[in-house]
């Protein structure tokens, strides 16, 4: 080979390294990052990203690590254990006021009235019609004073009741059902997929869309981290997010083709799935989304003070 067809050669590898992305550092070397969180349904779109190769594409290694809850993810995070994690949205409003370093790094699951992800239940023989019959009564929600106790009570007192006045018991969403159709609770909040299954079995009926009391559309879950965290992998963050919304934006407008992830996700059969609501989720952290909640929580006294919804998004 002439010399001048080694210098060319040179020059075209080192002008295609130069193109290649920083984070290529060699062969298969990915970034390691660790995400917490309840592997249910809503997570269909991160499991996507991470079967699809979308996360490997922008050289992350994305590990997905089952919790219990969200406020065990959140605390795992926060003591460092791992480096993000799926939470909803009002504990990390709480933790904000109280000081703890945790930001909301990108959006998760959306509440939108066009495609209500959990309904204010009632038995089938029920009564009950509006806000106002439901005062004195008692109200089954996952966990108090969580997104379904400010639902609940922005429901009864847009419907025409006192929300001051509602007995709120603490019953998980699995259970709710049974309790409303033993008539042990007079309504309930129940989530997808046993919504769906509740629905289709007739064992309950719905008495309205409790969560868009608190506005027609609004951020329900999140992803977090550790604000020191986020300043050192500000570039992490970015190919996340890049990978995150391309696989979000595929999986929201892919219902039926994106089964078989959210089946495997969330240990269901595919059957079922195919039959359940399907959640849509975010593609950008909106301020206006999350600043309905606050303003919602600070009314109905889930939240001791208000503040801009800005100061617990990620400015990188």
């Amino acid at each position: 080979m002439r010399r001048s067809q080694i210098l060319a050669t040179a020059s075209a590898a080192a002008l295609t390294l130069a193109a290649r992305p920083s984070f290529v550092r060699a062969e298969g070397a990915l970034e390691k990052v660790t995400i917490a969180g309840v592997q249910t349904e809503d997570m269909t779109n991160i499991f996507y990203a991470v079967k699809s190769g979308l996360f490997a594409k922008n050289g992350l290694d994305v590990e997905l690590v089952a919790t219990a809850t969200g406020s065990a993810s959140t605390t795992a995070v926060i003591a460092g254990t791992y480096n993000m994690a799926k939470t909803s949205t009002l504990p990390v409003f709480l933790a904000h006021l109280r000081d703890v370093p945790v930001i909301m790094v990108a959006p998760e699951l959306l509440n939108q009235a066009k495609n209500p992800f959990a309904m204010l239940q009632i038995a089938p023989d029920s009564q009950i019609k509006t806000g106002a019959d439901l005062n004195g009564k008692t109200i089954a929600v996952t966990a108090l004073n969580d997104v379904n106790t400010l639902a609940v009570r922005a429901w009864v007192d847009k419907n025409g009741g006192d929300w001051r006045s509602l007995k709120i018991v603490e019953i998980p969403n699995g259970a709710t059902e049974a309790a409303i159709a033993q008539h042990r609770v007079d309504a309930g909040i129940i989530q997808t997929p046993q919504l769906d299954a509740s629905l289709a079995a007739g064992t309950t009926k719905s008495l309205g869309d409790a969560w868009s009391a608190i506005a027609p559309n609004f951020m329900i879950g999140v992803y977090v981290a550790r604000p020191d965290w986020a300043a050192q992998h500000v570039e992490t963050l970015h190919r996340f997010n890049r990978a995150y919304i391309e696989a979000t934006k595929y999986v929201n407008t892919h219902i039926t083709e994106t089964i078989p992830y959210a089946a495997e996700l969330a240990k269901m059969e595919p059957e079922k799935v195919a039959k359940m609501r399907r959640s849509q989720n975010g593609t950008a952290l909106n301020a206006s989304e999350l600043q309905a909640v606050i303003d919602a929580s600070v009314k109905y006294e889930t939240l001791p003070r208000g503040f801009s919804a800005k100061e617990v998004i990620w400015n990188g």
